[in-house]
């Protein structure tokens, strides 16, 4: 049996925490010190060690801090922060925060409801490393309505990743 697009991007959302641990940047042991405190459920001392790391522009923290916004986990639901927060990360070419931004975008979680973008941020996912980047886009360009559609998502995949290659 085929599972419905909202189901799977329910499978990416909770294998978010998971795949914070294989990307490595500077500050790794701090940030792996807050994604203990995370995985046990102390969000408050997970998101006192990841603010001043994303504040650095530290991707993972982030990605971090923009779920537990997203969440609202440790802090009221932000989704304008939690955007943001993915954003910056995804520029960095965070592949869980560029999911979770086509997550966004594709129930309109703090964004307009845009296939295209969800489309073109979990394709972006996808090659930057994060499998399941492929459910979520694949979701999208299933459920836009017309061949402009898919053409726009192909041109924004490729000005986001000529953006994310300046970097």
């Amino acid at each position: 049996m085929k599972s419905s697009p909202r189901s799977r991007a329910g499978r990416i959302v909770s294998a978010l925490i998971f795949a914070l641990l294989w990307s490595g940047t500077t500050s790794a042991q701090d940030f792996g010190t807050g994604l203990s405190a995370f995985n046990g459920g102390d969000y408050g001392r997970a998101r006192q060690i990841w603010e001043p790391l994303a504040g650095r522009g530290d991707a993972r923290s982030q990605a971090g801090l923009g779920f537990m916004l997203l969440r609202g986990l440790g802090a009221p639901e932000d989704y304008a922060g939690a955007r943001g927060l993915f954003e910056s990360a995804a520029k960095q070419g965070q592949a869980e925060a560029q999911l979770m931004l086509g997550v966004m975008y594709f129930f309109g979680q703090g964004v307009e409801q845009s296939y295209v973008w969800a489309f073109a941020w979990c394709e972006l996912a996808q090659i930057n490393g994060n499998p399941e980047g492929s459910f979520c886009r694949d979701a999208a360009g299933g459920s836009m309505t017309d061949q402009s559609q898919m053409s726009e998502s192909f041109r924004l995949v490729q000005r986001l990743l000529a953006e994310q290659q300046k970097r």
